[in-house]
């Protein structure tokens, strides 16, 4: 117990440039367009605007970084185990959290505070207006005494659960891993995201500067219509953006991801990463609701895959979620045992129904074709159109069908799932909070129906399979759930 702690604590002086060029950021982002419009017209007077503009609003981010400083800070009520945050000087605002209530609290230090050497402390609780309360400017002492009061627990020592652990050395995912990880993965969304990017750069161009791009590639390139391109032009154009695309996405994930350390502690483990923003992230053997292994084809020849821990929030979001990519299977396999005190071995299995693949048929084939051809053929080959997309649809829906399964034993549920990217989620069975059966009035007469588990931190589910082994499962995880003295958080 720290007494100065007792009394409000202000985030660093050096938080006050921290915040300014944070606001200045912002206010940048906010008006950008108005600095190319300054730029594009070229009156007269330009700079001298610009330079009037920017002055007014460095010193307005300068003065409201101030005022946020001195309208801002902490304190521990040790009596109540609170943490108390006040901030604002007109809408004044008072933020209790409870000690006990305290979901997460990972310590950063971005590439400007970095410079300064000060980091950023994020707390994450329920019932806040923002899933994150923020302390901007901070020293590293004050952020690792904050971290280790707010989540100092009894679980580890009640549990005894340093005594028969075998020890793990720290983790280092080097950077050879982190590039066959970076080249052998979301290559189709770097690729997808790519073109989207330059489809709505090239629309605003055309829409805040008034150019008519057909017109230009007409008059400068010598382009008269896309059927005068050649198949080359097509191919080479598509591999350059397809490589390009896996060097943003490398790129990416060093500056993200390296120098990427597991440590671990008594009953948690320290994810540290980040080439500029450096984060530091916990993952809690308590709080993880759901464990994710995703690995393709090139990514199993070569050892690496990614790891996902959703701990307890909502299951899509960020702040719950952490990755740890490139990692080996010995490494996963030490961050499980670490985890669950064993690594989960299945022998049961379930498989979807085949009837799996007629829904998606009729879905996903019938329904476009036949709506392709009542919609477009007279404008569109549709024929051709429709022979290639029923090809490469019917491959999905089989290799779909063909990699999905649930597994289970007596502590734990797997659902595999996938068509390139195969991904694994885990549960623990003690940790689920709901179970739930359906059935489609299609599915009565062929003895199928669907389950959804749901955990804290994310779901699990599994289609068109015999609901007579579904309510087995069903049945069998309640009275798991029932019968644990072991608490789901």
């Amino acid at each position: 117990m720290n007494p100065d702690f007792a009394a409000p604590q202000r985030q660093s002086k050096k938080g006050i440039i921290i915040l300014a060029l944070i606001s200045y950021g912002k206010l940048l982002k906010s008006f950008w367009f108005v600095v190319l419009y300054i730029l594009y017209k070229q009156k007269e007077y330009t700079i001298e605007i610009l330079t009037f503009l920017a002055i007014i609003s460095l010193v307005f981010v300068v003065v409201n970084a101030h005022i946020k400083y001195q309208y801002f800070t902490y304190e521990f009520n040790f009596e109540g185990d609170e943490f108390i945050i006040k901030k604002g000087v007109f809408n004044k605002k008072t933020i209790l959290l409870e000690k006990s209530k305290i979901q997460e609290v990972n310590i950063n230090q971005p590439f400007l505070h970095r410079m300064l050497n000060i980091y950023q402390l994020e707390i994450d609780s329920p019932g806040t207006d923002k899933k994150d309360i923020m302390i901007e400017a901070i020293s590293n002492e004050n952020a690792q005494y904050i971290r280790s009061y707010l989540l100092d627990k009894k679980v580890a020592v009640e549990e005894n659960l340093t005594a028969d652990i075998e020890e793990i050395p720290q983790i280092k995912i080097s950077n050879l891993s982190l590039l066959k990880y970076a080249v052998t993965a979301n290559y189709v969304k770097s690729f997808f995201a790519l073109i989207s990017l330059l489809i709505y750069f090239s629309q605003q161009v055309s829409k805040n500067f008034n150019l008519d791009l057909e017109t230009y590639l007409k008059n400068e390139v010598g382009y008269t219509s896309i059927e005068t391109l050649s198949v080359f032009t097509f191919i080479a154009a598509f591999l350059f953006v397809a490589i390009f695309g896996i060097l943003i996405n490398v790129v990416r994930t060093f500056v993200v991801y390296y120098n990427l350390i597991i440590s671990k502690f008594a009953y948690y483990l320290s994810v540290e990463y980040g080439l500029f923003n450096t984060k530091n992230q916990l993952i809690n053997n308590h709080k993880v609701q759901k464990i994710s292994v995703t690995q393709n084809y090139f990514q199993k020849k070569w050892n690496v895959l990614s790891l996902k821990f959703n701990q307890i929030g909502e299951e899509n979001s960020k702040n719950n979620s952490i990755n740890i990519l490139g990692c080996n299977e010995e490494e996963k396999n030490n961050i499980l045992k670490f985890l669950y005190r064993e690594i989960p071995v299945f022998h049961t299995f379930l498989k979807p129904n085949f009837r799996f693949i007629i829904s998606r048929t009729v879905s996903f084939i019938v329904v476009p074709v036949v709506a392709g051809f009542f919609f477009f053929s007279e404008t569109a080959p549709i024929l051709l159109y429709s022979i290639f997309y029923s090809i490469f649809a019917a491959s999905i829906i089989y290799f779909s069908f063909n990699n999905s399964r649930l597994a289970y034993n007596e502590d734990f549920i797997r659902k595999q799932s996938g068509i390139w990217d195969i991904e694994q989620k885990t549960l623990q069975i003690e940790k689920i909070q709901t179970v739930t059966i359906s059935q489609y009035f299609w599915q009565k007469k062929s003895d199928l129906g669907n389950i959804f588990f749901s955990t804290a931190g994310g779901s699990l589910k599994m289609k068109t399979a015999k609901i007579s082994e579904l309510r087995n499962l069903a049945n069998y995880s309640l009275y798991k759930v029932e019968s644990s003295a072991k608490n789901w958080i």
